[in-house]
């Protein structure tokens, strides 16, 4: 199993488990899991340690040293000076925004969007602060539609969705089954969304089991969908 060699490269780089998680873009219970050799390392964090620099040969085999060159150690504080700012889409990939990558500035909205109890939508006001995202992810969609929000709540988590982080959004985009804000009875909230044909109905659906799905008929006036979310970024450490 690999969960000691994760120890190895993480007390390389001299980094505690929560910070090494949040470098990787996973939380610490996560990244435990793998250390531990609870779980096993997926191919797509396989990929990252490999851009890092680490040999994953050794990684998987123990056979070999750890790394390939020098790089190694040179990525260190490049990565921990950009793990604020990795960008989350809700397919589950993830990438650290780098200075070399076309970037589009998203406007942050006053509004906070709720993963629980909401609050009513206000119309187009803004904090006068923007969110960097890679260009590449938004490009299909009109620049003026895109808007970014504050999180409050914990109801998913289950898709790496936490209080306070910042999601971003393409407003009046509905593209079947995703994760939305929208707004339901009054209250301004992200979920995912399922949406039945047969029914004609809209699924809510929250990513913590604490939570219960909620299934409104698809003309209800209560139920406003503002737009698809397109990602996030971690705004603090969990």
């Amino acid at each position: 199993m690999s969960g000691s060699r994760l120890k190895l490269i993480r007390q390389e780089k001299k980094m505690s488990q929560r910070d090494f998680g949040q470098l990787l873009g996973i939380a610490q219970t996560t990244y435990a899991n793998y250390e531990n050799d609870k779980a096993s390392v997926p191919d797509d964090l396989k990929r990252k340690f490999a851009q890092m620099g680490v040999n994953l040969h050794w990684l998987i085999t123990g056979e070999g040293s750890m790394t390939l060159d020098e790089s190694f150690g040179k990525q260190n504080e490049s990565l921990i000076a950009e793990k604020s700012t990795t960008f989350i889409t809700p397919k589950g990939k993830s990438e650290i925004i780098r200075a070399i990558d076309g970037i589009y500035s998203v406007p942050i909205l006053a509004q906070k969007v709720s993963a629980g109890n909401g609050q009513g939508w206000i119309d187009a006001e803004y904090t006068g602060e923007s969110i960097p995202i890679l260009e590449r992810f938004v490009r299909r969609y009109p620049k003026d539609k895109l808007c970014a929000a504050e999180v409050r709540g914990d109801s998913m988590t289950g898709i790496m969705l936490f209080d306070s982080d910042i999601v971003v959004f393409v407003r009046d985009v509905v593209e079947g089954d995703g994760v939305y804000v929208l707004a339901l009875r009054e209250e301004v909230l992200v979920k995912r969304l399922s949406f039945n044909a047969f029914s004609e109905t809209v699924s809510v659906i929250s990513e913590n089991e604490k939570y219960k799905e909620i299934e409104v008929p698809r003309g209800n006036e209560s139920l406003r969908i503002l737009g698809k979310v397109v990602g996030w970024v971690h705004h603090h450490p969990y």
